[in-house]
């Protein structure tokens, strides 16, 4: 795997760690065994120690697992970091093309659970034979 993209990414959203409270040596231990993280995870680097196999681990469960040191903190602070960047980043995005269009355009919107239940009770069901009979007798 090419992980000349993702070095480049994390290099270019350095100000944003700072800014967002890294501290100098969480930003340096980053940069520095980011690419080792990333090898380890999709198994271009096969684990050979106990503390790699624990980190493995703890990242395949990151939503329960506890980091105990620097290498798993720092990895998750930024799993953490990327995932917030990347949920606001769609929550705010215009679609260029779509933005002009109505979202609950009429004839396109729901009717509501009062519309419902007056077309199911005001009209009572009528038969083709019964309207039949009655448009050719009358």
């Amino acid at each position: 795997m090419d992980k000349k993209p993702f070095i480049e990414r994390l290099k270019k959203e350095l100000p944003e760690l700072k800014k967002a409270g890294w501290s100098k040596i969480e930003i340096d231990t980053l940069l520095k065994h980011f690419s080792f993280y990333l090898g380890l995870i999709n198994g271009d680097i096969k684990p050979s120690s106990e503390k790699q196999i624990s980190f493995l681990e703890k990242v395949n469960n990151y939503k329960i697992a506890i980091p105990e040191n620097i290498h798993e903190k720092v990895y998750f602070k930024y799993m953490k970091f990327f995932f917030d960047k990347n949920s606001k980043k769609n929550e705010t995005q215009e679609d260029s093309i779509w933005k002009n269009i109505e979202t609950n355009a009429p004839g396109t919107m729901q009717y509501s659970q009062e519309m419902i239940d007056r077309l199911n009770t005001e009209y009572e069901p009528v038969s083709k034979d019964e309207w039949y009979d009655d448009w050719k007798y009358n």
